[in-house]
């Protein structure tokens, strides 16, 4: 509701800090959660051009079949048949079938370990990053690890990085830590499979309508609270700059955790320039640049909100704000060192749906990316243009939204006498 105090802000934001639900088994020992997709942690390196022709190898173009001018069902044919009666001839060409088996047997076990290399790569540099033990590592690092990377990384590859820390540990002759199967990984991995499967189905997209609902009803200071009556109080400044960029931005949620300081040029006239370091379809960090322009309204405007918070972060922090940027809250409005979990975007957006009147169980971090790509196909922006802003490597992925954003333009049961 719009009159709500900044105590219950203050009870939200300790619910936050002291562990959601969401939060659970993914917290550092030390209160340091990992955070998916940040700036600086390495993307499983490439491999050479070489090792992508592998069985591919075009030098020789007279090895290719003959085109050539002999009548249709020519020569060629008879010549072929009369050399698979021939004994001799049949086992050289088994034997050649054998060995292309053999090599094809190989080439994929040779990419499965390439595969299992990389992945150990970056669970090694991300253990080493939080100083964590990686080998032997216990469950519940793999607990944060998963957490850290469940955002970004399909079911598929997250399994295979668990198979290949599993391997691991078994050659160097210690206990996996990493079975799913049961034991306390068991839970974390239910969850993850869970969420990933809800976001398969795809969480509705915010339009504009109800982005705007929410932002009206963020919590305010009241007359009896320390900060200025009437205006956000410091939580709601934060949540707004997070809502209004992470939708502007069509940013993954694991994208706008990993926003700092210094992936934000605010350009004089123009907006706000946000640098996408790394992200789910981006797995060799090449990054993204996004530029935010103004919005129509100074309560809409992404740039506005984010100015105001980091300015307002400033004034509430020791020393100069630099770092991340959509940060935890303690024990009240004090600002924490280290940015919210990736999960926890979708607690604030069901929060505040929740006060705006809104189903809050219905939303997720998700729909911030979701509302953005529809509204914009359906105010008619070049297609083109909306996947190079949200960032997704696939037309087949993209055109999900477009189809679905589409479905009454232009409808054909429209207007037919029904």
């Amino acid at each position: 509701m719009p009159d709500q105090t900044s105590s219950q802000s203050s009870d939200n934001a300790s619910q936050e800090e002291e562990g959601s639900p969401e939060d659970d088994g993914f917290r550092d020992e030390r209160g340091k959660e990992p955070r998916a997709g940040q700036s600086g942690e390495l993307a499983p390196p490439p491999f050479s051009s070489e090792d992508s022709q592998i069985g591919k190898d075009r030098s020789d173009a007279g090895d290719g079949p003959d085109t050539g001018d002999g009548p249709a069902g020519g020569s060629e044919d008879t010549s072929e048949s009369k050399a698979l009666e021939d004994p001799k001839r049949l086992r050289e060409l088994q034997e050649s079938l054998g060995r292309l088996e053999d090599f094809a047997s190989n080439a994929q076990a040779e990419n499965t370990v390439k595969a299992y290399a990389a992945d150990l790569e970056d669970f090694r540099h991300w253990c080493k990053k939080y100083d964590r033990e990686w080998l032997p590592a216990t469950p519940k690092t793999i607990g944060l690890y998963l957490g850290a990377r469940a955002d970004e990384l399909s079911l598929a590859t997250l399994e295979r990085r668990l198979a290949a820390v599993a391997s691991l540990h078994k050659e160097e002759g210690y206990e996996s830590p990493a079975s799913v199967a049961d034991g306390p990984l068991r839970k974390i991995w239910k969850g993850i499979i869970r969420e990933k499967t809800r976001q398969q189905d795809g969480a509705p997209p915010l339009m504009v309508e109800d982005l705007r609902s929410i932002l009206e009803h963020l919590p305010r200071y009241s007359s009896s609270d320390e900060g200025p009556a009437g205006e956000l109080t410091l939580t709601a400044l934060r949540d707004r700059a997070l809502l209004l960029v992470g939708w502007t931005g069509a940013l993954r949620r694991s994208e706008l955790v990993a926003l700092t300081t210094a992936d934000v040029e605010f350009v004089e006239g123009e907006g706000v320039n946000v640098y996408v370091r790394q992200s789910k379809a981006d797995q060799e960090g090449t990054g993204l640049v996004k530029g935010l322009p103004y919005g129509s309204s100074k309560e809409t405007c992404p740039v506005t909100a984010l100015r105001q918070w980091l300015q307002a972060a400033e004034r509430n922090v020791e020393g100069s704000f630099e770092g991340d940027i959509f940060r935890r809250f303690y024990r009240g409005e004090s600002i924490g060192e280290s940015a919210m979990t990736a999960q926890y975007v979708s607690t604030v957006l069901k929060r505040h749906a929740e006060s705006a009147g809104l189903g809050p169980d219905k939303y997720s971090a998700h729909s911030l990316r979701a509302g953005f790509i529809t509204q914009a196909i359906r105010a008619g922006k070049p297609e083109r243009r909306v996947k190079e802003h949200s960032g997704h490597a696939s037309w087949e992925t993209f055109n999900r939204y477009v189809e679905e954003a589409g479905t009454f333009q232009d409808n054909p049961a429209e207007g037919i006498g029904l």
